[in-house]
């Protein structure tokens, strides 16, 4: 009886060991690939996008330099302080 019951504990154990190790989906496989099809799609959609040497098409020249002068201020002003904490593992020592 105890051998039964033992072999019955083993065999349960051993189920939840083989579920807790299967693969779980994760958020990165919802959209694997994605990058990759838009930019098939949009190679597909303009084949000769290389080709046009023209100016950029999309912003007015006015509203695009204003966006680039407030992309240079960004980097004008410093960072913003954080602050940092630090964890010893080993155990307290004195300075």
């Amino acid at each position: 009886m105890k051998t039964r019951s033992r072999l019955i504990i083993l065999t349960a154990l051993l189920i939840c060991l083989d579920a807790g190790c299967t693969r779980q989906p994760r958020s990165v496989d919802t959209f694997y690939g994605t990058s990759y099809e838009l930019a098939k799609v949009s190679q597909i959609y303009n084949p000769n996008a290389g080709i046009h040497t023209g100016p950029p098409m999309g912003l007015e020249g006015s509203i695009a330099e204003k966006v680039i002068q407030r992309y240079g201020k960004s980097y004008e002003k410093p960072a913003a302080k954080t602050e940092s904490y630090s964890i010893l593992v080993d155990g307290m020592t004195k300075k």
